[in-house]
């Protein structure tokens, strides 16, 4: 019988042959669910076979995952999205093994279905999608939906379903073999881009909750797989119902959710959720969410005058229904910032510069555009800050049209087949893997989340501006109350940055490093296997309650063991986390990650690196006090980062020279299969 909050099984799907298995979910269980279950099932199916050298995400051996966790379903708030993981085809200059989310109402979906994710491998003969409905698994057609956009694309699969069962959705009943619903399929599908196989294609499911950084929109394309359908009538097993409806009172009440974020006129939410993260409009933005795709578009001001929201909105829904990765292909995200003194080639710096900052910086360079090596056709740069221009940029990008064939392939790949990958010194800001510039700075603990990642880790949980509530040390050892075991520890939060203080206990100490460790420790498991939405968790200030401390690490463990029944505690998580985290640094090696790769690109070493923050005022420990500085001047030293390194991965366990997991550190966690096949392998931590 399956664990409360589970619904035992995982749907394996082999598109070479058509072929559908079931996997038990009790083998993985201990990965606790989303991408923890992912990464031991890609081990297992894609590492410890060794038949293939992990290098080529659009290798048909390559699998793709959807996976669940167990709070989806069940109305626990902020806890309803849907891991995806696999080789990414957007990481350079390694397809490393990666991850991306969305929320939505397919993960609940999946589970009403009877299933707890879905592990997706091989390759149609031609085009595909997987329908799901509860136990019912089939492969439909797909070739009449081959160049549609994602919105038509799910629009038809409703109308097809519907009219199978001759219903009305939303106003008639629908018998599903041993149950009822009034509910359409939740989709999850690809747009032009994916098809094309660009590789920064993403996979849409609704109106725009996107499972963006990564590129797995190629992936499908790569496999002919166009959509996923999924409907189900089943309900999901939860251990203490009572105990599930007091948690989410009691978390809502102590905490209640921020305001909406993002432009549009109305909220809506995830299944489960009551935040309203989701803008919607008359006209534009259905559904989309309002982050990095309502602002890709935004033309810097000055030169230009501000980009209209009605604008900004219209370009929203291009790449939504087109299948792209918007933070990709950005002008400057949501604002830019003054160069300091003296800064080469630009005046100012983006927040967010990705593929239309730099081809707009070379072209007005004159190095490309037209008679150039490389055209700039068919952009009409002329019209660069109108909705026009983003709508015939996007298109290009989708269909690889002139110079969208080269872009399709991402910004830093374009940067390296025209010959300019030196450009990552400076006006090409792709801190690490070939992801673009997200707050790294003087965030240093998201720069280096992400060096030692494979991707931009999109963590938006330590709030570090000043705090008018209390002195800076008061907040520091509030943030590190929050992170237990380590919450004696407010040195963990100092980003001293020049000096001695900055090895003792600044941005290159042992204090950091053990920091950046306990953050990914909780994404791995928390986050990113118990999908809890990174806009609310974790949650160490709360400006609602009398003494500001906030939901973590009191919540993640209530909610949880309210649904499964067992009696996991915060620090149980964290292990679990490390273990999952271990597994990833495991794959990583096997696909031939090693110390010497892990550095950043030039720019982080140079002044301006940091002046595209939002706030740069952040907590400074100065040797006897603390105090809230302006670190808007941070850069990297990279002697010191190279220390940071050291330290971290002794605090990992994981050998300081080569950065591989020690043989100890693994089977402490139970991974001594994982260790015995490095060890075969040469790429085990002396």
């Amino acid at each position: 019988m399956a664990t409360p909050g589970y619904a035992g099984k995982i749907l394996r799907v082999n598109l070479t042959g058509g072929r559908t298995g079931i996997i038990e979910t009790s083998k993985y269980e201990e990965f606790g669910g989303g991408y923890g279950i992912g990464a031991a099932i890609f081990w297992d199916l894609c590492v410890a076979p060794g038949n293939w050298d992990l290098q080529d995400a659009l290798d048909p051996r390559n699998i793709i995952t959807f996976m669940t966790g167990p709070l989806a379903g069940t109305g626990v708030p902020s806890a309803g999205r849907t891991s995806v993981s696999g080789l990414a085809p957007q990481a350079w200059p390694v397809n490393w093994f990666s991850r991306s989310n969305f929320g939505g109402s397919f993960a609940s979906f999946l589970k009403f279905a009877g299933w707890d994710g879905i592990v997706v491998e091989g390759k149609s003969e031609s085009p595909v999608y997987l329908n799901i409905v509860n136990d019912t698994v089939t492969l439909e057609d797909a070739k009449p939906l081959w160049g549609l956009d994602t919105w038509k694309t799910q629009e038809e699969i409703w109308k097809a379903q519907s009219s199978r069962a001759a219903v009305r959705y939303g106003g008639q009943w629908q018998s599903l073999e041993s149950g009822c619903t009034l509910q359409r399929p939740s989709i999850v599908a690809i747009g032009p881009a994916g098809e094309n196989k660009s590789r920064i294609a993403s996979l849409v499911h609704g109106g725009g909750s996107g499972a963006g950084q990564g590129g797995f929109g190629a992936v499908f394309g790569a496999k002919n797989l166009k959509a996923i359908a999924v409907l189900g009538t089943a309900s999901i097993k939860v251990a203490q119902p009572g105990a599930v409806l007091e948690a989410r009172e009691w978390f809502e009440t102590a905490w209640p959710a921020g305001s909406r974020r993002g432009p549009g006129s109305v909220g809506s939410c995830c299944t489960g959720c009551g935040r309203g993260c989701h803008s919607r409009d008359p006209v534009y933005g259905q559904d989309s969410d309002a982050c990095a795709e309502s602002v890709w578009f935004n033309a810097p001001s000055p030169p230009y005058d501000p980009t209209p929201a009605r604008e900004r909105l219209k370009a929203t829904d291009v790449v939504q229904r087109l299948g792209i990765n918007a933070s990709e292909i950005s002008y400057i995200g949501s604002r830019s910032f003054p160069s300091p003194p003296g800064h080469p080639i630009q005046p100012t710096i983006p927040s967010k510069g990705g593929t239309a900052y730099y081809v707009k910086k070379l072209y007005d360079m004159g190095i490309i555009g037209p008679g150039k090596t490389v055209d700039t056709a068919p952009l009409p740069m002329e019209l660069y800050d109108t909705v026009e221009f983003a709508e015939i940029f996007a298109l290009a990008i989708a269909q690889r049209i002139g110079i969208g064939t080269m872009l399709a392939d991402g910004t830093v790949r374009f940067a390296e087949k025209i010959g300019r990958i030196r450009d990552m010194e400076d006006i090409l800001r792709y801190p690490a893997w070939g992801f673009v510039d997200h707050w790294t700075m003087p965030n240093v603990e998201w720069a280096y989340g992400n060096l030692m990642d494979s991707r931009d880790i999109n963590n938006h949980d330590m709030q570090l501006a000043p705090n008018e509530r209390m002195s800076c040390e008061e907040y520091v050892r509030l943030l590190a109350a929050a992170c237990p075991p380590f919450d004696d520890d407010p040195y963990m939060f100092d980003y001293s940055w020049q000096g001695e203080q900055a090895f003792k206990t600044g941005i290159y100490s042992d204090h950091k490093a053990k920091f950046i460790a306990w953050r990914q420790h909780y994404a791995m498991f928390y986050k990113e296997s118990m999908l809890f939405c990174d806009w609310v968790f974790a949650n160490a200030y709360s400006p609602q309650t009398a003494d500001g401390r906030g939901a973590t690490p009191q919540a993640e463990p209530v909610f949880i063991n309210a649904v499964t029944g067992k009696n996991l505690s915060f620090m149980e998580g964290i292990e679990k986390g490390r273990k999952i985290w271990n597994l990833k640094r495991a794959i990583f090696v096997m696909q031939g990650r090693h110390r010497d790769m892990e550095k950043f690109s030039g720019f982080m070493h140079r002044p301006g690196a940091s002046s595209a923050h939002y706030q740069p005022s952040v907590p400074v420990f100065d040797g006897k006090n603390w105090g809230w500085e302006d670190c808007s001047d941070l850069y990297l030293d990279r002697a010191g980062v190279e220390r940071w390194k050291s330290a971290f991965y002794d605090f990992e366990g994981w050998d300081a020279r080569t950065g591989y997991p020690r043989r100890g550190t693994l089977e402490g966690l139970g991974l001594g299969q994982v260790a015995g096949l490095l060890e075969r392998k040469g790429k085990i931590g002396s």
